[in-house]
């Protein structure tokens, strides 16, 4: 039941489970056999054919008539080749999907992923592109048999990346977080017609890259130009857009598990030599005052203040602006005088932004809200 339940998952592995459903009652109902247990789901091809069996051996032949029995049995041949289909191209979709989670680099996972997606499934050309700034940007493209073509087109694509705009199909899918088909795209009014020009699209498959809430990007799949894709297409690569983001988002966790765990065991290898210092160091009396410990190493992706990444977009949506303005005073080790003269704001009105700094960084005090402020910036924390 497991493989089956991976099987008829998504729209079309839907309507192929409610068939068979159907199927499976209407004979029991001619047979006179009891209801399945609660909970049961016909599902299994075996259960419904051995049912239809037993109609049939009820029931003379010369009454069902021999044209009558051979659209029964083609159409249950049918029903058993979609299932298979439906299986194969799945567990295709499962195999490329475990090679990628292979790749430990997040950006290499990435650019490998269209590859990964044609080798898979029946695609011959995928491209991913990543959203940024309001535009889709392609990162990485492959067509099969066509390595010069892909890096020509994906030259250009980068070269002209494509607006966000509420009119295209794109937008769409990255608002409503599913896969879709588009048919005609040649002469879709909703398609970019650059984009369809450059591409030979007759139709296409296009599924946002969702990666914890975020939508992340959009992948891009057809056939080759001018080819037809049908339902099945768009479930596979919906598939394999949700493996990829889950694969990459595992990966990236990773990763950032790993650089804390290596500051982690470096500030412990410092704290242990200070301490086997302290221990082994005689004990000399003075008048007062002590030599200040040496400062702990530096961070390993330690950065200079306010290089290499915008705080602005570090802190969007948690801080206000003016709560921003008062964070980088506070990091710079300025008093509540200080950053009221800075800002020309009262005394007051600090401690109020303070409070609230301390309550949307969920820290205990000014120390900690700059020592995550820090953190976050890449900077190092003295």
């Amino acid at each position: 039941m497991s493989a089956a339940s991976e099987v008829f998952s998504g729209p079309l592995g839907d309507e192929l489970l409610r068939r068979l459903e159907r199927a499976s009652r209407e004979a029991r109902e001619l047979l006179g056999l009891p209801d399945p247990e609660p909970g049961f789901r016909g599902v299994d091809l075996d259960v419904v054919q051995a049912l239809i069996a037993a109609l049939r051996s009820q029931v003379p032949e010369d009454e069902l008539g021999a044209a009558a029995i051979s659209e029964q049995e083609a159409a249950l041949e049918r029903l058993c080749h979609r299932f298979e289909t439906r299986f194969e191209a799945l567990e295709r979709v499962a195999a490329a999907i475990a090679e990628v989670r292979e790749v430990t680099s997040p950006r290499e996972m990435l650019l490998r992923a269209p590859a990964a997606l044609c080798t898979g499934s029946v695609f011959e050309r995928a491209i991913l592109s990543l959203v940024k700034g309001g535009r889709i940007v392609a990162e990485a493209a492959f067509f099969a048999g066509q390595d010069r073509v892909a890096a020509t087109t994906l030259a250009q694509l980068q070269a002209n990346p494509l607006r966000l705009e509420h009119t295209l199909i794109e937008t769409e899918v990255l608002r409503r977080r599913r896969a879709t088909i588009v048919v005609d795209a040649d002469v879709h009014p909703r398609v970019d017609r650059d984009t369809a020009r450059l591409m030979g699209w007759r139709s296409y498959a296009a599924a946002p890259l969702v990666v914890g809430s975020q939508v992340a990007g959009v992948i891009h799949a057809d056939r080759g130009p001018g080819q037809p894709l049908d339902v099945l297409d768009r479930d596979v690569l919906w598939e394999f857009a949700t493996g990829l983001a889950q694969a990459y988002e595992s990966t990236t966790l990773r990763r950032t598990l790993r650089g804390e765990r290596d500051q982690m065991r470096q500030f412990l290898d410092w704290l242990g030599a200070r301490s086997s210092e302290l221990t082994d160091a005689p004990v000399t009396l003075s008048a007062g005052g002590h030599a200040p410990l040496p400062p702990p190493p530096p961070l390993p992706d330690a950065s200079p203040a306010g290089r290499g990444r915008d705080d602005r977009v570090v802190f969007e949506g948690l801080l206000t602006r003016r709560e921003l303005d008062v964070l980088r005073l506070l990091a710079e080790g300025a008093t509540n005088r200080a950053i009221a003269d800075a800002l020309v704001i009262s005394s007051g009105t600090v401690k109020f932004h303070v409070n609230s700094i301390l309550r949307k960084l969920h820290a205990a005090n000014r120390a900690e809200a700059v020592t995550r402020y820090l953190r976050l910036m890449g900077m190092r924390v003295p």
